[in-house]
């Protein structure tokens, strides 16, 4: 009964924010990137930074997140989903991409999707472990702490910080991110300036195609998920990828990027995603 209650709870709570959300949501889709973006936010420039010195999670409640006063490179699970072989091999093209970005703060978060996917990708049986969540927990600060020496070891400097549920900007419960914002600039980071609709990072400009592809399949998985608004998105009030770019031309082929990532996704094709964008 307990569970029961919570449940209902958390469901109702995601009604009111979805709600509270809402007006932003359809201004955007009534105007269109471009013009809302340059009516409510005019300086967006200013969030965009060519050096990070902090990788944090692409989700919303890291992304938007101050996280030490540092630029931040958005990176699903700070790399845990990374392309490789085996972890050793991850471990190496991560901490050399973070080593080029200028990134000496290796973050991890409390209830991270993405690491729950690399964990079921490692333990295929997963979902008979005891203490799934805390095992969960315990691998994704193990990736950051792993990630942290390796870079250590390449010669370069390396903290980390780890950040709770509680101090992430969204509900503990679930994901409040309306939009995810597809980087063809670089260096996005929606903490900067105040008021931006919630949403999730892919950081186009620094990371090949074919991955952010799947950090975008990643990011529509969570949305829709049990843990994100789920059915509260409908064609009137949808998910939207907002690409931002750099020119008209990058702007249309990011446009083409997300289309072909999203082709088969059922919500995709039953106009619950939209994509829209705006050059910076």
């Amino acid at each position: 009964m307990i569970n029961e209650n919570h449940e209902s709870d958390v469901r109702r709570n995601k009604e009111v924010v979805f709600a509270t959300e809402d007006a932003d949501i359809k201004e955007l889709l009534s105007l269109g990137a471009a013009e809302y973006f340059k009516r409510e936010f005019p300086d967006l420039k200013h969030a965009f930074s060519e050096q990070q010195a902090c990788v944090c999670c692409m989700d919303e409640g890291t992304a938007h997140k101050d996280i030490n006063g540092e630029w931040k490179l958005a990176l699903a699970g700070s790399g845990i989903l990374y392309p490789a072989a085996n972890e050793a091999e991850r471990l190496e093209k991560v901490a050399k991409i973070l080593i080029e970005r200028g990134v000496t703060d290796i973050t991890s978060h409390s209830g991270c999707g993405a690491a729950g996917l690399a964990y079921r990708r490692d333990f295929p049986d997963a979902d008979t472990h005891e203490n799934l969540a805390e095992k969960i927990e315990a691998y994704t600060r193990a990736w950051a702490d792993k990630l942290a020496e390796k870079i250590h070891d390449l010669g370069h400097a390396a903290e980390r910080t780890h950040i709770i549920a509680e101090d992430m900007e969204r509900p503990v419960e679930f994901h409040n991110a309306r939009v995810v914002y597809f980087d063809g600039v670089g260096g996005f980071n929606p903490n900067k300036e105040i008021g931006l609709p919630m949403g999730f990072v892919i950081e186009r400009a620094y990371l090949p195609a074919e991955y952010t592809a799947e950090e975008l399949k990643v990011a529509v998985d969570i949305a829709f998920g049990h843990h994100g608004f789920g059915k509260l998105f409908y064609a009137e009030s949808p998910f939207v990828i907002i690409a931002l770019a750099k020119n008209d031309e990058q702007l249309n082929n990011l446009k083409d990027e997300i289309s072909s990532a999203l082709a088969d996704n059922e919500n995709f094709v039953g106009g619950k995603i939209k994509i829209d964008g705006l050059i910076v």
